[in-house]
């Protein structure tokens, strides 16, 4: 286990390393714990999980990925499938409900799309929430995020959407 940061952060960065490798699929926890101990890295399941968290690692098609998301609409394409339902709650906060472990993905690609009505995002396992400086800005990220997800997702309250 790490006694110093730099560990911590030296781990970290052989995890990426691992994952960025072309030639290796790490498809569970076991799978990347034997490839840190093949580089003299001994660390525990929960350590590596966090680390994964924390990395915003994600999940997809049975195996670890390092997302990767242009500045545009796509990145949020990429999560759609991960995301339950968008409620706002009050004027300036919207919560979008994410399938477990994926509110951390979720938050990393709206943050890369930087939009100007978000101000910031906070996000654990299965929730991303997103703050928004007024009313209106909060109607330019619902009408966005609209169009971009399924229109069954995007649930605002009665009335916030004007047709």
């Amino acid at each position: 286990m790490p006694k110093t940061r730099d560990d911590q952060t030296h781990r970290r960065k052989q995890i990426l390393n691992i994952l960025n490798d072309d030639h290796v699929r790490v498809e569970n926890l076991d799978q990347l714990l034997f490839h840190l101990e093949e580089r003299g890295i001994e660390a525990s399941k929960a350590s590596v999980s966090r680390d994964l968290k924390d990395l915003a690692i994600i999940r997809v098609n049975g195996r670890y990925q390092i997302p990767t998301w242009e500045r545009d609409d796509r990145a949020l394409h990429r999560v759609d499938d991960f995301i339950k339902r968008v409620v706002a709650s009050g004027p300036y906060v919207t919560v979008i409900f994410c399938f477990p472990g994926m509110g951390h993905g979720v938050a990393a690609a709206l943050k890369s799309l930087n939009w100007d009505e978000v101000t910031g995002t906070v996000a654990d396992e299965d929730t991303c929430i997103v703050y928004t400086a007024n009313s209106y800005d909060q109607r330019l990220l619902l009408g966005k995020l609209k169009r971009i997800l399924d229109p069954d997702i995007a649930q605002p309250e009665a009335g916030f959407f004007q047709t």
